[in-house]
Parts: C-alpha cells; sequence; structure tokens
C-alpha cells in the first residue's frame, strides 16, 4: 500500500492508493492542528510500504515527516534531482516550486501539444509545457486567500473570515472586497495565459486546478480544463517510474 503526499501551504492533499481496490482520495485542512499531526491523522490507518511526497513545508518539516513514519519508504519529488521527462527554463532547476513540477509532469502524461497549467491556491501559478516536454517558465502571484489576508492585515477591515458574494458593483465592502480580489486573480490568469499564448505556440489545452480552480472558472476568458488532483496525479507516474 501506498500513499501520494500534496503537502501545500494551506491543505494535505492525499491519495492512499491500495492493489485490488479504489484509489482513496482526499484533503484536509492543516487549520484544525499542527501540520504534523494533521497528516499522521491521515496516514496513521493506514499500513504504508512507500509514501511519495510533494512538499513546499521546507527540509526541515520534511525530516520530521520521515522520522515519525519510519517504518514506511519516502520519496520527495525534487527537480534539482530528477525531473521525469521535464525539461526546466529555470537556470536553477531546484528553486522551482515541487508543485509545479508535479503538475507539470501530470501534463506530460496526460495531454499532448502545448499546455499552459493554472493552479489556483495560496499562490496562483501559471506555468508553460511545450510539445516537446520543455517548460518555458511561468509566473507566480497571489492567490484569492492571500490578497484578502493582506488586505485585512493593512488596513482595519475586519473580513471575519467570511468570504463574501460576487457582485460588480457591490454595496458591502465585504462584497467589494470578495469581488475585486477575485477580479484581480482572474484578471492575472487572463493576462498570464494571453501573454505566454502569444509568445508562443498555441495551447492545445489550459488547465485549470487548485482549490479556487471553480470560483475562478466562469471569470476566465479562455476556455480551460478543470484538473482535480492534478499534483497527485503527477506523483502517481513518479511512483510508479520509481516502482515505488
Amino acid at each position: 500500500m501506498k500513499a501520494l503526499l500534496d503537502l501545500g501551504n494551506s491543505r494535505c492533499k492525499f491519495a492512499i492508493l491500495k492493489p485490488g481496490e479504489a484509489d482513496t482520495f482526499g484533503a484536509v485542512p492543516y487549520q484544525d492542528g499542527s501540520r504534523l499531526d494533521v497528516i499522521a491523522s491521515v496516514l496513521e490507518p493506514y499500513e504504508l510500504d512507500s509514501i511519495v511526497v510533494c512538499s513546499v513545508l521546507g527540509r526541515q518539516f520534511n525530516e520530521q515527516l520521515q522520522d515519525r513514519f519510519a517504518a514506511s519508504s519516502f520519496y520527495f519529488l525534487n527537480p534539482a534531482e530528477r525531473c521525469f521527462g521535464i525539461t526546466l527554463a529555470y537556470d536553477d532547476p531546484g528553486t522551482l516550486g515541487v508543485d509545479r513540477l508535479a503538475a507539470l509532469i501530470a501534463a506530460k502524461v496526460r495531454y499532448t501539444g502545448s499546455t499552459c497549467i493554472v493552479d489556483c491556491g495560496t499562490a496562483v501559478t501559471v506555468d508553460v509545457l511545450d510539445s516537446g516536454g520543455m517548460h518555458r517558465g511561468g509566473v507566480i502571484f497571489p492567490g484569492l486567500a492571500s490578497m484578502r489576508a493582506a488586505l485585512e492585515m493593512d488596513t482595519a477591515i475586519d473580513l471575519n473570515r467570511e468570504a463574501g458574494s460576487f457582485a460588480i458593483p457591490a454595496t458591502s465592502t465585504r462584497d467589494a472586497i470578495y469581488s475585486g480580489c477575485l477580479s484581480a486573480v482572474a484578471g492575472g490568469i487572463n493576462q498570464a495565459v494571453d501573454r505566454m499564448q502569444a509568445e508562443g505556440e498555441p495551447f492545445e489545452q489550459i488547465i485549470l486546478t487548485g482549490g479556487d480552480a471553480e470560483l475562478l472558472m466562469p471569470l476566465l476568458a479562455q476556455p480551460v480544463i478543470h484538473e482535480l488532483d492534478w499534483v497527485l496525479e503527477g506523483l502517481r507516474h513518479v511512483s510508479e517510474c520509481l516502482g515505488a
């Protein structure tokens, strides 16, 4: 039995792969406890032989996780070590976010032709993978929750954790902030996608993934394919390549 872990800034996304049974997928926010305890609550019910991990939580945390589940074999995806068929545009591959690499791997396995991958989480990343498996680069900017949090931190506005409703023009401060931030994120995606497409191959597909994908989809100018658990799909291929 094996586990795939996508450890983001706000949630643990996971897949449990059991031979002869349907795979189990899920996502757990960290807000209800320490990150390590939340992840442990996901893994402890299973006797796992191997765990394949995409983590943006840092080396120290990764070592703590590995120590806690010492009975299992760990593999941490690392673009500085192996990219599983992707050629990276970065001068220093090790500085590319590991979640972005996993998303690129999934795109190369699932689709043909030039692909744009938009991941809408705590940060929004927009990356281009050409038809030859070359990563052409990308952009990063704050996601919806990050923008709202920044406004709350830098002003006297108290959002009380309530998202608000989308309306332009809005008739309350809460709705105005929610609508403005959502529009800003969608506008950033539209700008990045259009610019990248104008300067390279036409995109055969635009993949939209991440926790805010459904909120943003109606505001995007280009047709997109909504893919759930996209980073985990990349990790599945990594696991198969490793024989883990």
